[in-house]
């Protein structure tokens, strides 16, 4: 296995912790609730085995959802994100700026690029897990699915510029 993918192992616990800890308990108005542990999935490079990209992301849910008490709504989105991740990429990013080992940070991807392609996966993400924890779909929750998947995408484009830098 790749060292870069090392990284990504000692990372999720940090992601459960300022997930469950923090984020959980930011709910703004009834509507809009946060998930940023969705950018490990995300960054993951471009080629990382699928074997590896499904079993991280059913543990990551997975870690989630035990601290949450929910009975897989976090695992199931997380391996929707990832089973969809190699098609989205392959429809969203151009193939002449990374290199298929590259994490797919926003300063490699570009902040155009990076956004579509992160809210298309949030946005997947999000709509799973609020269809599954409600069981049915109207404007509320439509509401509150666009609501969070915005507050999650400013989220997760902050920590790029804050945590993520050009090396």
């Amino acid at each position: 296995m790749n060292k870069e993918l090392f990284k990504y192992l000692w990372l999720l616990p940090l992601f459960v912790i300022i997930q469950v800890f923090v984020l959980n308990e930011v709910l703004f108005a009834n509507y809009i609730n946060p998930f940023i542990y969705v950018l490990l999935i995300i960054t993951l490079p471009k080629k990382t085995p699928n074997w590896f990209l499904l079993i991280y992301a059913f543990i990551l849910g997975f870690s989630i959802d035990l601290f949450c008490g929910s009975i897989g709504f976090h695992s199931t989105a997380t391996v929707l994100v990832a089973y969809l991740k190699p098609a989205i990429v392959s429809i969203t990013l151009p193939h002449n700026i990374i290199t298929d080992e590259d994490d797919l940070f926003m300063h490699k991807l570009g902040a155009h690029t990076f956004t579509a392609y992160s809210f298309l996966l949030i946005l997947i993400h999000h709509t799973t897990l609020f269809l599954l924890e409600h069981m049915h779909l109207n404007v509320t929750l439509l509401f509150k699915i666009i609501l969070s998947s915005i507050v999650s995408g400013v989220l997760i484009f902050i920590t790029q510029f804050l945590f993520y830098k050009k090396k």
